[in-house]
């Protein structure tokens, strides 16, 4: 709602126009600065003090749930689902890349998901797969149609299945694009709840971005995990591993390294294929100093009050006009 108007005293002087319309403009035209020039110079000393806070983010946009159209409805099993996809895979323990294995994820037909032990779909969120998966755990099973069985078995050694996903989101604010959010200006904070068989580690703008997969101390890790429902936070902010973030002016990555182990600890010699995925929902939750984004409010009463002085200005002076020429 926009802040009640205040009115503000203006000199006669501006008023006292000559009946002539160019007359009543250029008198104007001559006399304006004297009112808007204070009132322009404080909107600049306020524009120029937010500018000033470099790396200060203003809003958070691109957050998505697994298994989604791009226009955000749940898509069908089967088909490629829009925003998270494999950038990284390897069916060997990372030694190299499998390229059958990378691109938009696939989503799990929700027949496979029900009654197999994982977190249920949500209303909003699917469960997806790595491209190249089979419905079967035989390779000569069809591809892509809505399976979940891919390579993997063992968390080391040259049999473990690697599947890298990565969201793109989008944080917006001032500084240049690429520039670390400034945590003493903008506290971040992400939550998001994760299921994936068998295993995951998230990171925030890891080296490589996803194309690889990431080192150092992830965010979140859980083992098991297909039927987990305990939601992380992503956040740069906070004392020991709650600053667990990094986040920038403009495009940011989420990474979530699935690991396929077929719950085998250490390096494994089977070559069989096994169900895996991965479910994230409840991402749009997101705020910046504690408040949902976009923080709208933070520029109401500023938008209420320009709104309220051109409004007056207007009335007045067609009410002098009138005056003048009657």
């Amino acid at each position: 709602m926009i802040a009640d108007c205040v009115v503000i005293p203006l000199e006669d002087e501006l008023w006292r126009v000559d009946p002539g319309p160019a007359n009543t403009v250029i008198r104007f035209l001559a006399t304006a600065h004297r009112y808007f020039g204070p009132f322009l110079a404080a909107l600049a000393t306020v524009l120029a003090g937010a500018r000033a806070q470099a790396q200060t983010a203003t809003d958070i946009t691109g957050l998505y749930d697994t298994g989604l159209t791009s226009g955000g409805a749940l898509a069908a099993g089967g088909t490629q689902a829009a925003h998270w996809s494999v950038t990284y895979a390897s069916t060997n323990g990372g030694t190299s890349a499998s390229a059958a294995n990378e691109g938009a994820g696939y989503v799990i037909n929700p027949s496979n998901v029900s009654g197999s032990g994982y977190t249920p779909n949500t209303s909003s969120a699917q469960w997806i797969t790595a491209p190249g998966a089979y419905t079967t755990s035989s390779t000569s099973s069809a591809q892509n149609a809505g399976g979940d069985y891919l390579p993997g078995n063992g968390n080391t050694g040259s049999n473990e299945g690697i599947y890298v996903y990565t969201l793109a989101f989008t944080v917006t604010g001032t500084g240049a694009n690429g520039t670390t959010v400034n945590s003493a200006l903008s506290k971040v904070q992400i939550t998001m709840t994760l299921a994936a068989d068998d295993q995951y580690s998230v990171y925030v703008n890891p080296t490589g971005n996803g194309t690889t997969v990431p080192t150092g101390t992830a965010a979140a890790t859980a083992l098991a995990a297909w039927s987990n429902t305990t939601q992380i936070a992503l956040q740069n902010y906070g004392s020991g591993g709650a600053n667990n973030a990094t986040f920038k002016i403009g495009t940011n990555y989420i990474v979530v390294v699935v690991d396929n182990t077929n719950s085998i600890t250490g390096s494994s010699s089977s070559t069989v294929l096994n169900a895996s995925g991965l479910l994230v929902y409840e991402t749009s939750e997101a705020t910046i100093n504690g408040q949902p984004v976009p923080e709208v409010a933070t520029w109401l009463p500023l938008l209420g009050a320009i709104g309220c002085y051109g409004l007056i200005v207007l009335r007045r002076r067609q009410a002098r006009i009138q005056t003048v020429r009657a």
